[in-house]
């Protein structure tokens, strides 16, 4: 690798000091289009104000952290101490555990996933995961330029490589224009154990984005960005971030991409169609899925059950996570299930969509009346409708979100509810890219 001059890093320094206001303008953070700015705004990410009180470390989480390597504070991850801060003990973990493919392919192991989660939150611009996936693919030995190649330059990667990519980006910017052709072209690439495997990351990398991104959460300061870019890279201007192609450096809406939601009778048609369709994927047996499950098992098991049942490393901390959602922590539980519609209504997961609906008529919504759900006039306490219109908002745009949205629930909930509000929101935007990319037919 060539050697940077005093002038590049020069240059990185003054960036970083004029990073995105992160001292708590009401904004999204802006978008960086380049590679030197993208590092500059990791760098100004570590003075972010989060949209929660997140207090400094206490002296037993320092002494922890010390205890598993000197002078780093490797221990200190702000993302944990604010789960475990406002979250309930069952949804802590967020079911997001290393993907540990088995698949014999070469791509199959931790820095190709790192490199996926790279893709997903460079598309979502969550600035806390991109500084993550920044220090893990360094700690993997992953050369400057590869990372610098993510954004856009693709053509230096494998053949089997670019297709998890395109994937990823699609899976992650238009949840809902998945079709057969997009899993079919990772086959001559990846096993259907593999592909699997691939939607449950990356749908779990748009959650956490979802999460940490929406609460602005600050790098750990013991990171690195700062560091050369290589001149190939200097003015590459990304084709993987949310940019508005008119304006530098500004986040780009992605309701353009998504058409007005359906009308009732189109729902009932595409419902009816997604109840007679052939999974992508394969599905376990019920034998295999109570196996995996052991003693909270479902019976039948739903068809979403059985597709991680495939994939057990992975997938019974996501089923143990999704069959919590419902039930732990202290949000109102129709809430939940609203939250679970308005999501699976704007990423168009009709899966999803059948199972939230049927929450919803133990609550006494049913028939067209579910559809009011789709309105930003419901007629609902004001807390609510702004939980709908932050719902709409993360699902679809988390790039976008600002800290008046935030703040504007904790004018009505509790900061452990706004957190929880969040986190449903996230495990929604899971559910909804895993069932759909798989292409599950509804359960009976």
């Amino acid at each position: 690798m060539r050697k940077s001059t005093g002038w590049s890093l020069l240059v990185l320094a003054g960036l970083a000091s004029r990073a995105a206001v992160w001292a708590g303008d009401s904004e999204p953070p802006k978008v960086s289009p380049t590679r030197p700015e993208l590092k500059a705004q990791l760098e100004g990410s570590k003075k972010s104000r989060p949209r929660l009180p997140l207090p400094a470390p206490t002296d037993a989480e320092l002494a922890a952290a010390r205890s598993k390597g000197a002078g780093t504070l490797p221990g200190i991850v702000n993302n944990g101490r604010m789960r475990k801060l406002y979250l309930p003990a069952e949804l802590v973990g967020g079911g997001f555990t290393r993907n540990r493919q088995r698949d014999p392919a070469p791509a199959a192991n931790f820095a190709f996933n790192t490199k996926l989660f790279w893709i997903v939150s460079r598309g979502n611009n969550c600035i806390y995961c991109q500084g993550h996936q920044e220090a893990k693919l360094a700690s993997a030995g992953v050369a400057e330029d590869v990372v610098a190649a993510l954004d856009g330059a693709w053509t230096d990667f494998t053949p089997a490589e670019q297709a998890a990519f395109r994937f990823t980006k699609k899976l992650t910017l238009t949840p809902h224009l998945i079709s057969n052709a997009d899993v079919d072209a990772l086959r001559p690439h990846y096993s259907d154990q593999a592909i699997t495997e691939m939607i449950v990351a990356v749908a779990g990398f748009n959650a956490m984005n979802r999460w940490t991104g929406s609460l602005a959460i600050p790098q750990e300061p013991h990171r690195v960005f700062l560091t050369p870019t290589q001149p190939r890279f200097e003015s590459l201007r990304s084709s993987v971030a949310p940019l508005d192609p008119g304006a530098q450096g500004l986040a780009c809406a992605a309701p353009a991409k998504r058409k007005p939601l359906e009308s009732p009778a189109e729902v009932e048609a595409a419902l009816k169609l997604a109840r007679s369709r052939k999974p992508r994927l394969p599905l376990a047996s019920e034998a295999q899925a109570a196996a995996v499950v052991e003693g909270a098992a479902t019976s039948p098991a739903p068809a979403w059950e059985r597709l991680l049942a495939l994939v057990p490393d992975t997938g019974k901390p996501r089923i143990e996570l999704h069959k919590n959602a419902e039930t732990a922590g202290k949000l109102d539980k129709r809430l939940r299930a609203e939250i679970a519609w308005i999501a699976a209504r704007n990423d168009r997961a009709w899966y999803a969509l059948d199972i939230a609906r049927k929450r919803l008529a133990a609550f006494g919504l049913t028939g067209n009346s579910v559809f009011t759900l789709d309105q930003s006039g419901f007629e609902g306490d004001p807390g609510r409708r702004l939980v709908h219109a932050f719902a709409r908002k993360l699902t679809v745009d988390p790039a976008l979100i600002e800290d008046d949205d935030v703040e504007n629930l904790r004018r009505h909930f509790s900061d452990h509810e706004v957190a929880e509000i969040i986190f449903q929101i996230t495990e929604a935007a899971f559910f909804d890219r895993l069932t759909e990319a798989a292409g599950l037919p509804l359960d009976n």
